[in-house]
């Protein structure tokens, strides 16, 4: 895991451009002979595209193609970590391994806007507290170079990337997103530090991306601070936001049948199936009257419960029914879709 003493702020201070920092990150690129970017999925036939990252992935064929290649990169990772040959912080390699495998997906829609000024919500709490201890982000957009070709509105490439409580700072968050070199092929997992705290000059509380001092320079500044916004807009959206979400309930089992296919080099299996619940909804079905069964093990999600006198409390994410019933990994999607007029809005409130 990443320590504060590898980790350095990359918010511009006081009379430092942004544009002075991406120059400064660029030079340090060249020095280093690095050009990672981040790996995107997309374009599997020519010509592909698609109105939303949601419809995307209920594309089987593209969902399932897509998925052999996340599971080919899994192993990559794993195989070039067993080698030595992967740079990342320590236990950002397992993070991301175990967030793709055992952790729910979370689409978030890039056409998609937060209210205003709902980074505040953050800084008055004081913290930055995820859903489940790990999630995947899936946001999309245009490949660079493709914006004459694909209709406006619609996607063409998508972007993964793991999201765990930070074990040195509860009040923050590590985003753990896999790069790649295109000249030599090298990969790398790149992680990004996010938490509030105060600001050293004016000593007001704010969110501070932090990098590793190791990983200076290799992602440039707009890339950071893509990830950054949608990975709080997904939180936000995730713990504060009183409306819907949709979930997918992939095969029981499949954490155990990932486990073991990692363990033995294979191609692990990912599940996407979309389904619509509201806020209130029970996350699986009720137990029946008189029996003694237990559901099968699943996280429930932590979200803030806000109380009609304007104050909020926690309600911590829980690991709840029987294992010996099976697992159950809940994915969601964020986004405005064109049948949500038609969803009764629940709030998450008392």
């Amino acid at each position: 895991m990443a320590t504060h003493k590898d980790k350095i702020n990359i918010i511009p201070t006081r009379g430092v451009s942004e544009e002075t920092w991406q120059k400064a990150i660029d030079i340090q690129r060249e020095k280093l002979n690095i050009n990672y970017h981040i790996v995107s999925f997309g374009r599997f036939a020519a010509g592909y595209h698609a109105p939303t990252v949601r419809d995307a992935f209920m594309d089987k064929q593209f969902r399932d193609k897509a998925f052999r290649v996340i599971g080919d990169q899994i192993n990559t990772v794993k195989i070039n970590k067993t080698k030595s040959k992967i740079e990342s912080v320590d236990g950002g390699v397992e993070a991301w391994i175990d967030g793709m495998t055992n952790f729910p997906k979370i689409i978030f829609e890039p056409s998609f806007y937060p209210p205003d000024n709902y980074e505040d919500l953050f800084i008055e709490e004081g913290k930055i507290l995820l859903p489940f201890p790990k999630i995947v982000m899936i946001t999309g957009g245009v490949r660079a170079g493709d914006e004459k070709v694909v209709p406006p509105g619609h996607i063409n490439e998508f972007v993964f990337c793991v999201i765990e409580q930070d074990a040195d700072d509860l009040k923050g968050i590590l985003v753990h997103l896999v790069v790649q070199n295109p000249t030599n092929g090298k990969i790398g997992i790149a992680t990004i530090c996010v938490c509030v705290s105060e600001n050293p000059e004016s000593h007001v509380l704010e969110i501070r991306p932090l990098i590793p001092q190791s990983q200076i320079g290799w992602l440039d500044v707009n890339e950071m601070q893509m990830v950054i916004s949608r990975a709080m807009e997904t939180i936000y959206m995730m713990t504060f936001h009183d409306g819907e979400v949709y979930m997918s309930a992939p095969t029981p089992r499949e954490i155990q049948v990932n486990q073991k296919k990692i363990r033995k080099g294979k191609t692990p299996l990912i599940e996407f199936k979309l389904i619509t619940v509201t806020g209130k909804k029970r996350e699986l079905p009720s137990v029946p009257h008189g029996s003694h069964a237990s559901p099968k093990q699943h996280w429930r999600r932590g979200h803030w419960r806000s109380y009609r006198s304007g104050k909020r409390s926690w309600v911590a994410p829980m690991l709840v029914g029987d294992e010996e019933n099976g697992k159950v990994v809940k994915d969601y999607a964020i986004g405005n879709y064109p049948e949500d007029a038609n969803i009764h809005s629940s709030k998450l409130s008392v």
